[in-house]
Order: structure tokens, then C-alpha cells, then sequence
């Protein structure tokens, strides 16, 4: 008899968690036979000290290691091309990415680069890269993205107002260092929107056509936990036990969403930040509520179970009040319109998120007509 589905549950990266866990770093080194290391990170994390404990784990193992720092918000292709350059003229077999989503992407795709040669280009789409990317150990200094973990990059291409997506084990982390502790000095802004980007994965994976109990189960554990522990962590940094809620509920939902997708938030937050710019955690925060409003006739169970998860009722409606509600709790504004985005942007963007793959599990069948009222109804 032929199966009518068939779920599959691909973990490529090997998860260590806990306090402190970032400082054994030389482990998974070791266990590479890694000589020669790239630290990947920005300025911001190396001026907040996060990397010079990394820095002497490194030098205490007797790695040969150079830091390169030049990463930026939504990194592009030729950002991308420079780190792998930098690599490459370092001799590096082995990368360590200290950050957010912005360096552990770029490690992740110059580590692919420096095993399959090419651009980033050549790899867009899913399952387009031949050969394992050069061991990544990934260690996250935000609750949100879940690059570290997840099969996706996201990298802009400026010359197309796009940003780009590549879906592949093989382009993955092979390490990841889940640390609360080396999330204790991002600030609150940064804190919500990164914390909202991991609901949003929790939601939509939840809720998707391609969910399943197992993922499901992992979802309801990370809404959960966010709606516990995100505004404390917003509140204060320094809350350790909220610091560890949110990167438990960043390893749930990114477990999820790589084996499900995810939805119209996702699909509509990559042409904003091709065309306007405006930074991926706080688009998904603004759209999340109007996407689920659009969703709830579509999926009334699943969304009232979101709803109980958050601490609301267990109702559709009620989990839409919740999100908007929490997104004024932890500083994020209700509009789009006050992020930079402009009302002339809506027709190409529109057209540019009807092409992602995320459409297609969505809910609830969505026309270009409808994403063009989603947008303008977060504007």
C-alpha cells in the first residue's frame, strides 16, 4: 500500500545547550580535527566582549585563528564573497560564528563557498548544494533567528532588491552552542524582535499545511515558553531564567519549522527587507497578527490552541488580540509605515512574496490580492 504522506525529521546540527556551553568551543573543534579558524562576527557582539572568551578557548587549544568582524545587517552576496575570501587567504578549514543571524548566515554560506566553489547565487533554492559546507560551530548571541540550527540562509541581493534564500544540509552548522549567557547583553529592542521572529516560526510551523504532531509538539513548547518568557527578557537582560526560556524556545521552533516551512509572515517579510529595508524580526512582529487574522477561519482549532498556549483563551480571536498585544508589551510599533516602509513598495513586494514556496503551505489559500491587503493593512 502507498503511503499517502510521508514525514520526514532531518536534524543536521549537533545541539549542545546550556549555560556556560559557548566556552567549549575547542570540543567540536577538535572532534573536526580543525587547524586553522575563521571567527565570523560584527563589531557590535566584538565590542560587547562576547568573542574574547571564545578568542582564549582558542588560544588555550593551540588553534591557529583569525577574527573577522566586517559582518552586517542582512549581509549580501558580496559580503558573503569577502568573508570566504578572507578565509580562504587565511588557509581557515573551520569556522566559528559568534552572533545573530547576520554572522552565523555569513559563516554558514562562506563555509559552502570554501567546499563547492561558486557564488551565492549558484545555490538559491532547495537542495542545490552538492557537497558538505566546511564545519560551522555556530554560537548564537541572540534568542530569535535560529540560524545556528536551521537548513535556511537568507542573504540580500541589493542588484535585485531581494533578499535570498538557501535551503540545504549542506549548508548548515555542524555545531551549535546554545548559550543563554552569550544572549545577556542584547538589548531589549533586539531582544523583542528576535523573540517575536522565533513566535512567528512557532505559528506558522504550528499551523502550516505541513505540520505534523511532532513538530506540533515542539511548537506549542516554544509558544509557550515565549509567551512566559519573552517580556521579562525584554524587561531585563539580566533575567537569566527568562534569557534560557527564550533560547529553549529557539531550539523548539527551529526543530519545527526546518522540517515543515512556515507561512505568509515569512513569505511577506523578505521582499520588506529587499525593498525597504526594514530588519526581518521586526516585519515578521508587525505582520504576524494581520497574517493570523487573515488565517483564523482557515485553521479556527489551531489557532485557539495558539491562543491557550500564549495565556490567552483558548480561542482564535483571542490569539490575535494576544500578539498584538504583546508586540505593545515589548516596544514594537504597530505599523509598517513606521519602520520606513512606503505605501509604493506594496505592488512589487506583493508580487515578489507570491513566489515563495511559503505561499503553498500556508493556511489558508492566499491570491496576490490578498497579500497586497495584508500589507496594506499592517502599513
Amino acid at each position: 500500500m502507498t503511503p499517502t504522506r510521508i514525514d520526514v525529521f532531518r536534524i543536521p546540527t549537533r545541539i549542545s545547550f546550556g549555560r556556560g556551553v559557548a566556552l567549549t568551543v575547542a570540543t567540536p573543534l577538535q572532534q573536526v580535527g580543525a587547524k586553522r579558524v575563521l571567527v565570523v562576527t560584527d563589531k557590535g557582539v566584538r565590542n560587547a566582549g562576547l568573542v574574547t572568551p571564545i578568542e582564549e578557548r582558542l588560544r588555550d587549544a593551540g588553534f591557529v585563528y583569525e577574527v573577522y568582524d566586517e559582518v552586517v545587517p542582512d549581509p549580501g552576496v558580496g559580503e558573503v564573497q569577502r568573508c570566504y575570501e578572507r578565509a580562504r587567504e587565511m588557509g581557515a578549514d573551520t569556522f566559528v560564528a559568534v552572533g545573530g543571524g547576520s554572522a552565523i548566515d555569513t559563516a554558514k554560506m562562506a563555509a559552502t563557498l570554501l567546499t563547492n566553489g561558486g557564488t551565492v547565487l549558484d545555490y538559491v533554492g532547495i537542495d542545490r548544494v552538492p557537497k558538505p559546507a566546511a564545519p560551522v560551530v555556530a554560537i548564537p548571541t541572540t534568542a530569535g533567528t535560529g540560524a545556528e540550527i536551521t537548513i535556511n540562509s537568507v542573504i540580500a541581493d541589493p542588484a535585485q532588491n531581494k533578499k535570498l534564500v538557501i535551503i540545504s544540509a549542506n549548508a548548515t552548522a555542524l555545531y551549535a552552542l546554545e548559550d543563554p549567557e552569550m544572549t545577556r547583553t542584547c538589548p531589549p529592542f533586539v531582544t523583542a524582535i528576535t523573540g517575536m521572529d522565533t513566535l512567528v516560526h512557532a505559528i506558522e510551523s504550528f499551523v502550516c499545511k505541513n505540520a505534523y504532531p511532532m513538530t506540533q509538539a515542539l511548537c506549542l513548547e516554544a509558544i509557550r515558553e515565549v509567551g512566559r518568557s519573552l517580556a521579562a527578557a525584554v524587561k531585563d537582560g539580566a533575567d537569566m531564567e527568562a534569557r534560557e526560556g527564550m533560547m529553549r524556545s529557539v531550539v523548539s521552533a527551529s526543530l519545527a519549522f526546518s522540517n515543515t516551512r512556515l507561512g505568509n509572515v515569512h513569505a511577506m517579510a523578505l521582499p520588506l527587507g529587499g525593498w525597504c529595508h526594514v530588519a526581518h524580526g521586526t516585519a515578521v512582529a508587525v505582520l504576524l497578527p494581520h497574517v493570523m487574522d487573515f488565517n483564523r477561519t482557515a485553521a479556527p482549532e489551531a489557532y485557539a490552541i495558539v491562543g491557550e498556549a500564549l495565556g490567552a483563551k483558548k480561542d482564535p480571536q483571542a490569539a490575535v488580540k494576544r500578539v498584538f498585544a504583546l508586540n505593545e508589551e515589548v516596544g514594537i510599533k504597530p505599523k509598517l509605515s513606521a519602520y520606513g516602509v512606503t505605501e509604493d513598495a506594496i505592488p512589487s513586494m506583493s508580487k515578489d512574496a507570491m513566489q515563495s514556496g511559503n505561499i503553498l503551505v500556508n493556511p489558508r489559500e492566499t491570491k496576490l490580492d490578498d497579500i497586497e491587503a495584508l500589507y496594506r493593512a499592517a502599513f
